[in-house]
């Protein structure tokens, strides 16, 4: 009898995250790199680049003192906005596309910055642990063949 395929793997997965009997641990910072396949790098350019301009002017029309309170207040929006965003929508593409696309979720575990966790504890991390042998542990064929 064939072992489950990959495609039926992930769609137990998908369906041990909905029932919350295991969850998604990601990693924004590993995740948020250019040969990430889950990263889009205009995101965050796009805000550092409306950052830059908004310091140059506002160092250009109220000199040092104001390029100062200007960075200042960039580093706080970058780390307060603008990271946890980019984190948010990295998590919405891998729930929303990588969850449903088996070839998407295997270049995001190859990658790395992704984990399974089950009860609070993270029980298998990419790219080194087996997300299939994870589900096949949760999702035991039953004696007709069938996954749970």
């Amino acid at each position: 009898m064939p072992d489950r395929t990959d495609s039926e793997l992930l769609d137990q997965l998908r369906g041990l995250v909905a029932a919350r009997r295991a969850s998604l641990v990601i990693d924004a910072g590993r995740l948020d790199k250019p040969d990430s396949p889950v990263s889009v790098q205009a995101e965050s350019t796009r805000w550092l680049y409306a950052i830059v301009v908004a310091a140059g002017g506002a160092a250009w029309g109220f000199g040092a003192a104001g390029g100062v309170v200007a960075c200042a207040a960039a580093v706080v929006l970058w780390y307060a906005w603008v990271r946890p965003d980019v984190a948010r929508r990295i998590r919405g593409r891998i729930e929303g596309r990588a969850l449903f696309e088996v070839d998407l979720w295997r270049r995001v575990w190859r990658h790395g910055g992704i984990a399974l966790a089950e009860g609070g504890q993270t029980v298998c991390r990419s790219p080194d642990g087996n997300w299939m042998e994870f589900v096949r542990a949760r999702c035991p064929r039953r004696p007709g063949g069938e996954g749970t």
